[in-house]
C-alpha cells in the first residue's frame, strides 16, 4: 500500500525519528524511499550576505561557509541513506532549493509518492507548538496521506 513513502529531513532529532519507523513501514509494502533535504532559500540568503555587519562582508568567509554548508548537508544525506539502504529498501535523494513546505509538497506530488512520513517537528523544535511550520504545511498541502512521527517529550525544560 505505502510502497514508495517520501521522507523529508532537516537532519534534526525530532525528523531522524522517522528511520525507527522504517520496519514498520516495510511491513505496510514500503520497498521505495525518496530522501528528500530541501535547502532553504532563506538560509541561503543569509549565508551569501556573508554576515553582513559592521565590517560587512569577507567573500573568503561567505565562499568557505557555503562550501562547509554544502559538506555537511552531502555527509548527513550519505549517512541516512546508508541507514536506510541497510534496512533494505531502495533509495532515492533529492535536494531541491526553496520553501521546505512547498518543496516537500511538490517532491511528494513528482516522485508518485504514497505517503509523506514527516518528523512532527524540525530544527526550530518550538516546544509550545503542536506541530511545526513545515509539518503544519505539508498536512494542510499534500495530496499523498502525511504520517506524522512525534517528537520525545521532555517534562521539566
Amino acid at each position: 500500500m505505502f510502497e514508495r513513502i517520501l521522507f523529508p529531513t532537516d537532519f534534526s532529532e525530532p525528523s531522524m525519528k522517522v528511520l525507527d519507523y522504517i520496519p514498520a513501514l516495510q511491513e505496510a509494502g514500503t520497498r521505495e524511499v525518496v530522501l528528500v533535504h530541501v535547502i532553504d532559500s532563506k538560509d541561503i540568503t543569509l549565508i551569501a550576505s556573508g554576515g553582513q555587519g559592521f565590517l560587512g562582508t569577507v567573500p573568503d568567509q561567505e565562499t568557505e561557509t557555503q562550501r562547509q554548508l554544502r559538506e555537511e548537508i552531502q555527509h548527513r544525506i550519505l549517512d541516512t541513506r546508508r541507514a536506510l539502504e541497510r534496512r533494505g529498501v531502495k533509495v532515492t535523494v533529492r535536494t531541491p532549493v526553496g520553501s521546505p513546505g512547498k518543496e516537500i509538497v511538490a517532491a511528494a506530488d513528482a516522485e508518485g509518492a504514497s505517503l509523506i512520513v514527516i518528523g512532527s517537528h524540525g530544527r526550530s523544535n518550538i516546544r509550545d507548538r503542536l506541530l511545526g511550520t513545515v509539518s503544519e504545511y505539508v498536512i494542510k498541502n499534500a495530496r499523498q496521506p502525511v504520517l506524522v512521527i512525534k517528537r520525545d517529550i521532555v517534562i521539566g525544560r
